[in-house]
C-alpha cells in the first residue's frame, strides 16, 4: 500500500474516463431506449459524473487487491449495475435522492465491500513493510478531502428535483460539512491516539446531505445530523478496521 499512491491515482484517472462513456450509453439505453436514440446534454454528463463516483468509492475498496485490468471489468460491471439502481429509484420508484445517498454512497460502498469480500485471499507470510500504508496515502487523502470539501455542496445541489431547493440543499450541504469536520477533529485523538488524522472521515456528514439536503428548511437538521454523521467514521477506525 506504501507504494501505491500514486498509481491509484492514475488508475482513477483512467477509470473515471472510462465510466464517463460507458454510463452515458447505459443510462441513454434505460431512459431512451422506446425512442430509438440516445439523448446527451448537460443532464445526462452530471448523472454520469455520479455514476463514476459511485465507482470510485468502490475501488477504494480494492487498492492494492485489483490490478488496473481487474479494476476496468469490474467498472464495467459496476456501472451497468449502478445505472440500473439509479433507474429503479429514481424513475420507477420516484425516490428523491438529489446528492446521490442511495444511488452513488450507499452503493458504491456495498458494492466494493461485496467485490472486496469475494477478492479477498490471505496472504501468509507478507512482509510488515508490504503492509505498512506508509506517509503517501495520508497526503492523498488530505489533498483529496480538500477538494471535496470545496466541491461537493455545489455537487449535491446539481440534480435537486426543483428549482427552488437548489439554495437549501447547498447551504445544508455546507452547514453539514461544518458540523461534521468539528466532530470529527474532537473525536479522532481521543479514539485514536498516536494515529494520523482520518481527513477524509470529514466527509461522512456530505454523503448524510446526498437525499435530505433539499427537504431540510432549517440548518438545525443539517448541523445535528452532521455532527453525528462525523462521530461515526472514527468509531468505525478505532472499533472495526
Amino acid at each position: 500500500l506504501g507504494r501505491y499512491g500514486p498509481g491509484s491515482v492514475a488508475i482513477s484517472i483512467l477509470l473515471v474516463a472510462f465510466a464517463l462513456q460507458w454510463a452515458i450509453l447505459i443510462q441513454g439505453f434505460l431512459h431512451s431506449f422506446l425512442h430509438g436514440k440516445i439523448y446527451v446534454g448537460a443532464q445526462s454528463v452530471v448523472s454520469a459524473d455520479f455514476c463514476a463516483a459511485a465507482v470510485l468509492i468502490s475501488s477504494g475498496a480494492l487498492l492494492g487487491r485489483a490490478n488496473p485490468l481487474q479494476l476496468l471489468l469490474l467498472t464495467l460491471l459496476g456501472v451497468s449495475l449502478c445505472s440500473l439502481n439509479e433507474y429503479i429509484l429514481l424513475s420507477l420508484l420516484g425516490v428523491r435522492d438529489s446528492g446521490g445517498s442511495l444511488t452513488v454512497h450507499t452503493f458504491g460502498a456495498s458494492f466494493g465491500l461485496m467485490v472486496s469480500r469475494i477478492l479477498h485471499q490471505p496472504r501468509v507470510g507478507k512482509r510488515k513493510e508490504e503492509q505498512e500504508p506508509g506517509q503517501q496515502p495520508e497526503v492523498f487523502a488530505v489533498l483529496g478531502t480538500i477538494y471535496l470539501w470545496i466541491f461537493w455542496p455545489s455537487f449535491s445541489s446539481a440534480t435537486t428535483s426543483s428549482a427552488n431547493t437548489e439554495p437549501w440543499a447547498l447551504l445544508n450541504a455546507c452547514f453539514s460539512l461544518a458540523a461534521g469536520t468539528v466532530a470529527t477533529f474532537v473525536l479522532c485523538p481521543v479514539l485514536c491516539q498516536g494515529s494520523p488524522l482520518g481527513m477524509d472521515a470529514t466527509l461522512a456528514s456530505m454523503a448524510l446531505m446526498g437525499m435530505s439536503g433539499e427537504m431540510l428548511p432549517t440548518p438545525f437538521g443539517a448541523l445535528t445530523g452532521g455532527f453525528l454523521a462525523g462521530l461515526l467514521p472514527p468509531l468505525g477506525f478505532r472499533f472495526l478496521t
